[in-house]
């Protein structure tokens, strides 16, 4: 009965390490929003530009 009453408790505490996790995290971006929103604009516009410079010399091996 012990046994599975010290399982539970520490069940219990590593749900509450993960919810405290996962709201640190939550936290941490909306404290860097900016820096937040500069990251995935770089990353968008370098994937678009990757995909603009591959279809450019794709056009230019078919001339």
């Amino acid at each position: 009965m012990e046994y599975t009453e010290e399982n539970l408790l520490t069940l219990e505490v590593r749900k509450e390490n993960k919810e405290r996790l996962d709201k640190k995290f939550i936290k941490k971006i909306y404290e860097h929003k900016w820096m937040s929103m500069i990251i995935l604009s770089l990353v968008i516009l370098s994937s678009i530009n990757v995909i603009m410079v591959y279809h450019f010399f794709k056009i230019l091996q078919n001339i």
